[in-house]
């Protein structure tokens, strides 16, 4: 799905009085459109089906469906709207499990809903960041340095091009460095890599 303006938002949350200060917020920016509320996770689903959002801001606890039987489902059918998950807990296992369902931020609901709008317009373009960080569980990290820098821009969204110009190596550097961290971390994709980094604590708030 091409990003545009207004960015087209279902807001899910089984709060009418958050949703209602939410709304006004994303909509304040008149870069977003609160296309539809939904109550619980299953009309979400329908919502989302029917107006085709951008952006999905899900709340990880709702009735009927929570957020993450939402994200699976959405994930099975492979649906192009974007899930950026809103949520009371920074868990890591929520987080994590987020991140393996395929969402594309996670942002919890102690943060200043200017931050909330911020999330929304990032995960619209497509860009692969996270607004919130997690607590090291204190192991042993096996990349070098500059592999770790690669892996903080990927959670950025970079490409390897970007990568390369940031870091003022060549595109092929990039690539051999992204081939060596899969093989430490044993990991096979880009979110993989970067639900790992995300599960360590090692991509800070942007």
């Amino acid at each position: 799905m091409s990003p545009s303006f207004p960015v087209r938002v279902v807001l899910a949350d089984d709060h009418p009085a958050l949703r209602a200060g939410v709304r006004a917020v994303l909509e304040a920016t008149r870069r977003i459109s609160v296309v539809a509320e939904a109550g619980d996770g299953a009309e979400a689903l329908q919502l989302v089906e029917e107006f085709g959002p951008h952006v999905l801001l899900l709340d990880m606890e709702m009735p009927v469906l929570d957020g993450v039987e939402v994200a699976q489902r959405l994930q099975a059918s492979q649906s192009a709207t974007r899930i950026l998950a809103f949520s009371a807990y920074d868990d890591q296992a929520y987080v994590a499990r987020m991140l393996q369902l395929g969402a594309s931020g996670y942002v919890t609901k102690d943060k200043p809903l200017s931050l909330v709008a911020e999330a929304v317009e990032a995960v619209a373009r497509g860009e692969g960041r996270w607004f919130v960080s997690m607590n090291p569980p204190g192991i042993d990290i096996p990349l070098s340095d500059r592999e770790l820098d690669v892996l903080r821009l990927m959670a950025r969204g970079r490409d390897n091009r970007g990568i390369a110009d940031d870091l003022k190596i060549s595109p092929n550097t990039v690539k051999n460095h992204v081939s060596s961290i899969y093989e430490k971390l044993d990991v096979g994709s880009w979110r993989e890599a970067v639900a790992w980094a995300w599960e360590r604590g090692l991509v800070g708030n942007p």
